[in-house]
């Protein structure tokens, strides 16, 4: 009953789509015409297009034949598409990003992979962060987002014909589809959801089902939205649907136009690129998506943003293409933007030490402190004073160790030093974020009896990073171990800073990754490596907090 009530329910949103636009269709809507090609047969049209029980006698008399041994080439044939010889469709799973599971017609569950086939009663859920394409037998794609449930409701193909009937129930989520023209009778691609029923015949348009909802987002062509006790539209190029229950009619609703992106640098020299572009009126929300594929057949980025701007999560060396689009107030997504973006190759800032930010240098003398950047063969730090890093007041290249102190004493005063890595090519990285210092030598004591005793100083150890989006929480991890099997610090902070009582001497591994307001967990970054000496532990009392810049 349940599969011949979504018969019913995509057939008469065909019906609608068929009545409004497609007016020019043949009068024999039941029949498929075939052009004959030079060399045809009765036998040979026969046996490639007709079910085994169908004769080639038959056709004959159906098409008024006098000579079977003679087709002229370009005449045609008239084929009742019941006489079509149907077989089962599959649906290849064509990319994959993430994690899904699909389910057979049989109850089994199996986790998708590329490249694997799906029949019909198949049922696709796909986890949060994941995406996949799916191709079909005439080559329509389709885009399954994150968070979805697809059943693969009917594949059917009609042998040699071209044509296939294809039919879809979204149970949740969101899918973008992209339909190839459809020819003839029995081409068919209809998706259902719980409250509305949308069939095309070759179009590019969104659908997504939530909160008893549907909304329907037509870029190319047109689409018949239906739904039950409803009057139905056809939706054209750039307008959407919301279908909810007790609506009295489909109410088509211009789409919000693409945002503009010319402003969007080409290339990025940070893992974390930052996203802006001006405000599109009407919106109140913003869809961003990333893609290794100029298609987008999967997603390595599905977020929103409430502002037009969004800083993407890291991201490995290479080209990406970037989307964006407006959503309305109804929750309808707009037109869609597209820009490229380069992720450069540059070695990944070091993690700082010392001096701690906002701490207090007790002698003119300063020592600079890092930690061992995953492919950096050298070092450049830079310190600057009141004329900023344009005039840096110290700079040098450190080969061989991640500690140096400054060349020359520095006059009491206000500072900040920045680090960034260079590779055994001699490239040079991003610099860290800076970190701000004080020069404060402590006044000389000449009278010792009179002197009071200096009190001692905390020997915690303060491991900063920079700050992500408002809301965000991280992970920080400290491990004996490069795999931290068993990380001896695992801990959840609110704020992009944690601190620890003194270390223990030795190596430690550290790594820090960022949980958006979701819950979604980044990928944690390549480890960083300290050496903590034992001669840290003799100057901790006397030295203060220890604080390190974890450039994420």
């Amino acid at each position: 009953m349940r599969g011949r009530a979504s018969r019913g329910k995509g057939w008469l949103g065909w019906c609608g789509l068929a009545m409004l636009v497609l007016a020019s269709w043949s009068v024999h809507a039941q029949e498929w015409v075939y052009r004959v090609r030079p060399g045809d047969t009765l036998w040979d049209v026969t046996g490639a297009y007709l079910k085994p029980s169908i004769p080639w006698q038959r056709l004959q008399a159906h098409n008024r034949i006098a000579n079977p041994y003679q087709l002229p080439p370009g005449s045609t044939l008239r084929i009742p598409l019941e006489w079509l010889h149907d077989q089962p469709a599959t649906a290849k799973v064509v990319a994959l990003q993430g994690a899904a599971v699909a389910r057979t017609a049989a109850g089994r569950d199996a986790p998708v992979t590329a490249g694997m086939s799906l029949g019909s009663g198949a049922r696709v859920t796909t986890s949060p962060e994941a995406s996949l394409s799916l191709q079909f037998a005439d080559g329509s794609r389709l885009l399954l987002l994150g968070g979805s449930e697809l059943l693969l409701d009917r594949l059917t193909r009609f042998g040699r014909s071209g044509m296939a009937d294809t039919r879809l129930r979204l149970q949740r989520g969101r899918i973008g589809n992209d339909v190839r023209h459809l020819r003839g009778p029995a081409a068919n691609f209809i998706v259902d959801t719980p409250s509305a029923s949308s069939a095309v015949r070759g179009t590019q348009f969104r659908v997504e089902a939530r909160d008893g909802k549907t909304h329907t987002e037509v870029l190319e062509g047109r689409v018949a939205v239906s739904a039950p006790r409803q009057r139905g539209a056809v939706l054209r190029r750039g307008f959407g649907a919301v279908v909810a229950q007790g609506q009295a009619a489909v109410t088509p609703v211009a789409l919000l136009p693409a945002p503009d992106l010319s402003r969007l640098a080409p290339l990025s020299q940070r893992a974390r690129a930052d996203l802006a572009w001006p405000a599109v009126p009407g919106a109140q929300r913003y869809r961003i998506q990333v893609s290794a594929q100029r298609s987008f057949d999967s997603l390595r980025v599905d977020a929103e943003s409430d502002a037009p701007r969004y800083t993407l999560p890291a991201l490995g060396a290479g080209h990406y293409f970037v989307r964006v689009r407006a959503i309305s107030s109804a929750g309808l997504e707009g037109h869609d933007a597209v820009a490229s973006l380069q992720i450069d190759d540059q070695p990944a800032a070091p993690y700082s030490i010392a001096p701690a930010a906002g701490g207090v240098i007790r002698t003119p003398g300063v020592d600079l402190a890092w930690t061992q950047a995953p492919g950096a063969a050298a070092y450049d730090y830079e310190v600057a004073g009141p004329a900023g890093f344009d005039q840096p007041v110290a700079q040098a290249r450190i080969e061989g160790t991640t500690q140096a102190p400054l060349p020359d004493p520095l006059p009491p005063g206000d500072y900040a030093w920045r680090i960034r890595s260079v590779d055994g090519n001699g490239k040079a990285g991003p610099f860290g974020d800076s970190v701000a210092f004080t020069v404060r030598p402590l006044a000389e004591i000449t009278d010792i009896d009179r002197a009071a005793a200096e009190p001692g100083s905390t020997r915690d150890v303060t491991f900063r990073w920079p700050a992500g989006q408002p809301g965000q929480r991280y992970r920080f991890q400290m491990s004996r171990t490069p795999d931290f099997s068993a990380p001896q610090v695992d801990e959840l902070v609110a704020e992009a800073e944690i601190t620890l009582p003194r270390l223990r001497s030795g190596t430690w591994y550290l790594r820090a990754q960022t949980i958006d307001v979701d819950g979604f967990e980044g990928p944690f970054p390549p480890a960083q490596v300290v050496e903590v000496p034992c001669r840290w532990c003799r100057i901790g009392a006397g030295a203060g907090a220890l604080l390190i810049l974890l450039a994420l």
